[in-house]
């Protein structure tokens, strides 16, 4: 008798963001993919006749990306595939933690403490449901509701029903930590803060104790971690090295996303010398530095070299952008002597000051920029694109219609990851279904967002009533590469919330948060974002004051919020002092004028404070430089 099966775990989000650095991002988020596509392949239901999977539809994708969410759903001929697919989840999970477990000297009381947290960490969740029709649905349900759908889509709805009864009973699993190190520092894992650090000394001359001495460099100053956390900082080392087509040991920083436009400036001023050859060896001879000189991983190299690039350009230097920016040079130094000794680091910081004085003064740039942008999107109601009952979709729900959905999604996560990386160099973290993660330039956040909302309308338009109702929500952070990247997407998930609370949806917001914690935003849709690319290119190239964010948030506080035609009449004098004789600043003021009155019927906040908020993201996005020269790169 063939059944619907649904298979889902958590947590998700807890797991993502407890990170400290992007590698620890991704491999939480690729773990998390790893783990759903191995119960699709391990299941191998068409293989022994025994169904079809529904969604997800698998990709090519899983190779060097996460790209599948923590959810399965499935035809199945047999009511035992419920197990199975729990078996493989939790042998799979078994085999990423032992991997990592086996590569460290844990004592035996560590090791017993390791292995309870790891164990006991996801929660997995799953119903599997005969067939049912029409008059079993209404039955089961006890209700009279005439809804049109095919059987599936009335046993979709009843197994959602009984899976959302399960999720609220969660097991509870008791955890008795030990800690022999109660010291002066807080027992808690700096990572997650969620279950205690374990039980070793992470005192720096003691961690080659626990660590090979290649992987206690990975284990920062301060750093005490889990067994979660733990396996997620080695797992992609450890586990995953021959599953993934590339090194993702080595990977970027938040600095070298930072630093993205200065390098791709660098390599196309190195591609347009031909006298290159002595900065190319001075480069070659940097990372020969952060060679590793003994050991199993002798002639690799360690941090500040990157295997995994943002642009694939035979000029496109490999080492961190992090290394070029001098005003993070004291951070930068007091960490890498922590981490290869004073010696090491007094002859790798002669080498920096020198490469990045001849790269100034030949070709006249200097990295400058500390930010970078976060990008998190969702697909906007896509309950309602899978609910029995719907305001967006063309037909009833049925096998076929969530087949066609699933592999639309797949395409989606196909080309959003793949397209347009020479013009917005980024690092997509994740893309599965409808969600996006990514990393990138400030300078390309809101652009790349906006092409992503339009691909997805191309690719699931015309499954909707009208294409208007196929749009994705989202938040991006432009925030400082120092700041606390746990912080930084708990914020940037802050920021998507606010999106999907705009009447309509379709929306993003935007926001800066600067190193001191600071947070302005401001929301709008997709349609309406044209005003912050013009206001962020007039700012860029001066022909609008950089003093007018300051003005008008002086103005906007000033003013009561009902008199919109009184700001109006203010900001249209201001913005005539503020702009350069041969800027169409009129054309500009009816832009504003336009972007207030629409907002007004869509934002639940002021439309003037929105509007001032935009003003000063855009002047502070539109004055980064990462030169000193008059180019602007």
């Amino acid at each position: 008798m063939k059944h619907l099966l649904i298979f889902t775990f958590s947590p998700v989000q807890g797991f993502i963001s407890a990170a400290r650095r992007p590698r620890d991002l991704f491999t939480g988020s690729y773990i998390l993919s790893y783990l759903a596509e191995q119960v699709v392949k391990g299941l191998e239901l068409e293989k022994r006749g025994k169904g079809k999977v529904i969604y997800p539809q698998l990709s090519e994708l899983s190779k060097n990306l996460a790209n599948y969410t923590n959810r399965v759903v499935a035809l199945v001929e047999d009511e035992d595939i419920e197990k199975e697919a729990r078996d493989i989840f939790n042998k799979t999970w078994e085999c990423i933690y032992l991997s990592v477990l086996e590569q460290i000297n844990l004592n035996e009381d560590a090791e017993k403490q390791f292995m309870k947290q790891v164990e006991n960490y996801f929660n997995v969740f799953s119903v599997c449901i005969p067939m049912v029709n029409k008059q079993g649905w209404q039955e089961f349900l006890d209700i009279s509701e005439n809804i049109d759908a095919a059987d599936y889509g009335y046993t979709y709805d009843l197994a959602e029903r009984v899976l959302g009864a399960k999720k609220s009973w969660r097991p509870y699993h008791s955890i008795i930590d030990d800690n022999k190190y109660e010291g002066k520092h807080p027992n808690g894992c700096t990572m997650c803060g969620e279950r205690l650090h374990l039980a070793i000394s992470w005192d720096r001359d003691d961690l080659e104790d626990v660590f090979k001495k290649e992987d206690a460099r990975h284990i920062r100053k301060g750093e005490k971690l889990c067994g979660v956390c733990l396996t997620k900082r080695f797992a992609v080392k450890y586990y995953f090295k021959e599953k993934l087509a590339g090194d993702f040991w080595h990977y970027p920083s938040t600095e070298e996303i930072a630093g993205a436009k200065f390098k791709v400036a660098l390599a196309e001023k190195l591609g347009g010398d031909s006298d290159n050859e002595d900065i190319m060896q001075d480069v070659n001879s940097l990372m020969e530095e952060f060679k590793i000189k003994e050991g199993n991983r002798k002639g690799e190299y360690a941090s500040y070299v990157l295997r995994k690039r943002l642009l694939e350009d035979d000029y496109y230097i490999c080492l961190d952008s992090e290394l070029f920016r001098k005003d993070g040079w004291e951070g930068l130094f007091k960490d890498m002597e922590y981490m290869l000794g004073k010696d090491k680091t007094q002859e790798i910081r002669k080498k920096v000051s020198a490469l990045t004085n001849k790269i100034k003064e030949r070709y006249g740039i200097e990295h400058k920029n500390p930010y970078y942008a976060i990008l998190i999107s969702d697909g906007d109601s896509v309950g309602d694109w899978l609910g029995i009952k719907t305001t967006i979709r063309k037909e009833p729900l049925s096998e076929n219609f969530h087949m066609v959905f699933s592999k639309k999604l797949s395409e989606y996560a196909k080309d959003v990851a793949e397209l347009w990386q020479e013009q917005y160099p980024r690092l997509m973290v994740y893309a599965g279904g409808e969600d996006i993660m990514a990393l990138m330039h400030p300078f390309d956040v809101v652009t790349y967002a906006s092409k992503c909302a339009q691909m997805f309308k191309n690719t699931v338009g015309d499954l909707a009533k009208e294409e208007k109702l196929a749009s994705i929500s989202a938040g991006a952070l432009i925030t400082h590469a120092k700041m606390s990247l746990q912080k930084a997407l708990n914020e940037a998930g802050k920021l998507e919330k606010k999106a999907k609370d705009v009447k309509g949806k379709g929306a993003i917001c935007l926001g800066v948060m600067t190193r001191s914690g600071n947070l302005t935003s401001f929301v709008a849709k997709w349609e309406d974002i044209g005003l912050y690319e013009e206001l962020v290119n007039a700012f860029r190239n001066g022909s609008v004051s950089s003093s007018l964010a300051y003005d008008i948030r002086h103005l906007e506080s000033s003013i009561p919020e009902d008199n919109t035609g009184i700001f109006l009449s203010l900001l249209r004098r201001v913005l005539k002092r503020k702009t350069d004789r041969n800027y169409e600043w009129e054309q500009l003021f009816t832009q504003m004028e336009c972007f207030i009155k629409r907002t007004k019927h869509y934002l639940k906040d002021s439309p003037i404070t929105n509007f001032a908020n935009l003003l000063y993201v855009a002047r502070f996005v539109g004055t980064l430089r990462e030169v000193e020269t008059d180019e602007i790169v």
